[in-house]
């Protein structure tokens, strides 16, 4: 199981690569089998080409991520609050955003679930 450390890292790189856009990183820390729903309630992404189909769809648009909240981490799970912001003119779109996050034994992202607001 990865260490309270190892979590932290990988959801400060998942944060960081969601918000510059960059694809291969992103993608690069889910587990093969992994399952995303984004937000909760709709339709889950399961593998890695469907989770990869969701950035890049999702990367069409120019925004920022911002970890605002603390992260919170209990044995192969952790949660984050973050924002992302999009440009639209003179007052951006910000939207907060929690993650639960699972891990795998690898330390990958084996389950993520999104509240949006």
């Amino acid at each position: 199981m990865p260490t309270r450390e190892d979590i932290e890292a990988t959801v400060r790189r998942y944060v960081e690569a969601v918000g510059c856009q960059d694809l291969e990183a992103t993608v690069a820390l889910f587990a093969e089998d992994a399952r995303q729903e984004d937000p909760v309630g709709t339709p889950a992404n399961v593998g890695s080409d469907a989770i990869r189909g969701f950035f890049e769809r999702s990367y069409r648009a120019s925004f920022t991520t911002t970890l605002t909240g603390p992260l919170l981490v209990t044995g192969d799970h952790a949660a984050v609050h973050f924002t992302i912001e999009v440009p639209t003119g003179a007052d951006p779109l910000v939207v907060r955003v929690v993650d639960l996050i699972r891990f795998d034994e690898d330390g990958l992202i084996a389950e993520v679930r999104a509240v949006v607001d």
